[in-house]
């Protein structure tokens, strides 16, 4: 009987730890925007929330291995007994449905671990991609700014050979008049 209370009081107790770390947001979701950030920074922060996350999985698989271990205890104790007990095979029934229900829990867990360090993977490659596209642009564009820097300072040298700005030409008789000299009255 002590047997099945301690073991009861640590499924229950393990219950209500690993729902409430299932209950809090994942900090790797979270992403606040500083301007000082650097790419250093960033990555290590993202390392970090990768390691909290592993840990949580880690956790959970220790205490699921906990819970089954304990309840084949509690099985082999009540085989050992040879128990007829109704409400100790319920008990041991329960229990049973219970890892079950946890163990598909921990099974998507997994599989939501497993997609997210898969599409990070992703992100991380068409970042690394986007930036030697844009590498490779700007290592094309130097040799075209270059072109552009030496005809300007070549055009530049041609109008600094001129004397000043010149006075368009103005030719014929509307040259000669003057606007007080063109009004009729």
């Amino acid at each position: 009987m002590k047997l099945r209370s301690t073991a009861a009081l640590l499924i229950v107790a393990s219950i209500g730890v690993w729902a409430q770390t299932a209950a809090r947001p994942v900090p790797s979701h979270q992403r606040t925007v500083v301007a000082t950030a650097t790419d250093a920074d960033s990555k290590t922060a993202e390392m970090r929330a990768k390691a909290a996350m592993n840990q949580r999985v880690q956790e959970m698989e220790t205490t699921v291995g906990r819970m089954h271990l304990l309840l084949k205890q509690m099985q082999a104790s009540a085989a050992v007994k040879n128990s007829k007990d109704p409400i100790t095979k319920a008990n041991l029934e329960m229990w049973g449905l219970l890892i079950q229900q946890l163990d598909k829990q921990f099974d998507q867990v997994k599989v939501t671990a497993r997609e997210r360090a898969d599409l990070d993977a992703r992100r991380s490659a068409m970042y690394k991609q986007a930036g030697e596209k844009a590498a490779q642009a700007a290592r094309n564009a130097q040799p075209q700014a270059q072109a552009n820097v030496t005809a300007g300072q070549s055009a530049g040298a041609n109008g600094a050979t001129q004397s000043g700005p010149q006075a368009p030409a103005v030719q014929g008789p509307q040259a000669a008049q003057t606007p007080a000299s063109s009004s009729p009255n």
